[in-house]
């Protein structure tokens, strides 16, 4: 499902133990009214409201999915309800408004992204969902990469150098991992995302920085210098973040590595970019179709970058940014 670029996916901050509740979805600072959908494999029970409600069983084939839709009016609220059965499951998609606020300009709007979220929706078959998956991810990470990059300038305003110099290391590890996802690409001619590399849950087994310098090595990402000079700093981040008391390393220290560290931000962030620009170039990967990077409009990045950031950051107010 396809949602407003000023809506957000609430479940993680929402719903953190509940495993069993719908996903839901809504505006980052408040909805007039709550929207949420499920999805359940179709057993005894759910076979029964699939007949009492006389739906018929689509195809995911088709695309487009056809919601048998249902309005309540209990007490002072509008309860809508759209049903739909495709192949082996049933989606449920409801939206719960104050009768009210319903009918306010703001209400008919929300109603309408509503509606236009509705629209959207496919089932993705099981062959296909390791795919979605891996887009999403992909999207998520990027998402993680803008937020470091604003924590990163805050901590430099500050003068918070421990913090800068760890969040550069974060930012660069990140950086090499995207430069290994689309040299993948270009070398398999596909839009191939693994996963692994971007993500790590509580269960999967970490992949440390220093094997994703010697894996950038290895394809030939990051010379021998890049790579020597990469494990050099991250030995000093090291001391910094482990051993800042029990060695003679001092505050006034760390202003010389964040320079460094900044320094080599700058030139694997170029990598990156020729990346981008050769995957455009061959029409392969991530970056082989749409505009070319590097040509979107300072508005349309600046209303990306908003929202990337709130979907990293959560609803924590940080400081405003100085002018």
């Amino acid at each position: 499902m396809l949602i407003p670029i000023e809506w957000e996916y609430k479940n993680p901050s929402l719903y953190k133990t509940d495993k069993k509740a719908p996903e839901s979805f809504g505006k980052y600072d408040k909805m007039l009214g709550a929207f949420q959908v499920s999805c359940k494999e179709v057993n005894e029970h759910i076979s029964g409201i699939i007949t009492a409600n006389k739906l018929a069983i689509q195809s995911s084939d088709k695309g487009k999915l056809d919601f048998q839709d249902k309005l309540f009016v209990i007490h002072n609220s509008h309860h809508y309800m759209w049903l739909c059965a495709v192949d082996d499951h049933f989606i449920l998609v409801t939206y719960i408004v104050n009768t009210r606020q319903h009918n306010f300009k703001r209400g008919i709007l929300e109603f309408k992204q509503v509606r236009d979220a509705l629209a959207t929706i496919k089932f993705i078959k099981p062959q296909f969902r390791d795919i979605v998956i891996a887009r999403n991810r992909y999207t998520l990470f990027m998402s993680s990469i803008a937020a470091t990059i604003d924590l990163r300038n805050r901590a430099i305003e500050n003068g918070s150098f421990i913090e800068f110099i760890i969040l550069t290391a974060n930012y660069i590890d990140a950086l090499l991992r995207s430069a290994i996802v689309l040299t993948d690409q270009l070398e398999q001619s596909n839009s191939d995302i693994d996963i692994t590399v971007l993500f790590q849950s509580e269960t999967d087994k970490p992949i440390m920085e220093k094997e994703i310098y010697k894996r950038a090595l290895e394809r030939s990402i990051i010379d021998e210098k890049l790579f020597d000079e990469l494990t050099e700093l991250y030995n000093e981040r090291n001391k910094v973040v482990h051993r800042y008391i029990i060695t003679d390393i001092r505050t006034e220290d760390m202003l010389g590595i964040s320079f460094r560290y900044d320094d080599l931000g700058d030139k694997v962030l170029a990598l990156i970019s020729s990346l981008e620009k050769k995957q455009f170039e061959q029409k392969i990967g991530l970056y082989g179709q749409g505009i070319e990077p590097g040509t979107e409009s300072k508005d349309e990045l600046k209303i990306k970058l908003q929202y990337q950031l709130m979907d990293k950051h959560g609803r924590i107010k940080l400081p405003e940014r100085r002018k």
